[in-house]
């Protein structure tokens, strides 16, 4: 081979070596860049009502589903770990917790932080009668979490209702 035809090849593969990565990189990227379908963020959350078994499953395969959140009908959005507080499901929460599913005022009344909510309810009164997904309360919420004295003390406040009907119909 002379040397004119081994510096075109070697010029050739270099840059095949040097774009064959940023080419992968872009591929790589169109996919981050690719939204979850509607069909599976509701999949996932309907799983996390019932069944850690399929939950974790759906979340071994798609990561970031996490804290994807599904809107059940105009302004009612649920995400994973909501779906599983309101369904009273410890085991499905402590899993997306551990897996780093971000909490919301309702996932704190069902998980006990009592200190957490009489201080969020003290600064933020209107949060009483805030609705959590499908309209569940926060005392729902306290009670399916088994937190009879976080209960008792939202019902002292005035929170009498389990679940505020109608409120995403308007």
């Amino acid at each position: 081979m002379n040397r004119k035809a081994f510096l075109k090849r070697k010029l050739i593969l270099g840059g095949a070596l040097t774009l064959g990565p940023s080419a992968l990189l872009i591929a790589s990227n169109q996919n981050e860049k690719e939204l979850f379908t509607e069909e599976l963020i509701t999949e996932f959350v309907f799983a996390a009502h019932r069944s850690l078994d399929e939950t974790r499953k759906i979340l071994e395969k798609h990561p970031l589903l996490l804290n994807c959140a599904n809107q059940f009908i105009k302004g009612d959005f649920e995400t994973a770990v909501g779906g599983a507080s309101h369904m009273g499901r410890r085991d499905i929460v402590d899993y997306l917790v551990s897996k780093g599913a971000r909490l919301d005022i309702f996932n704190y009344a069902f998980l006990g932080y009592d200190d957490f909510i009489r201080q969020m309810i003290s600064d933020h009164p209107h949060l009483l009668k805030a609705p959590g997904p499908h309209g569940f309360t926060l005392l729902h919420h306290a009670q399916v979490g088994e937190r009879s004295e976080l209960a008792d003390w939202l019902q002292t406040k005035g929170l009498t209702e389990k679940m505020f009907k109608g409120i995403f119909t308007k």
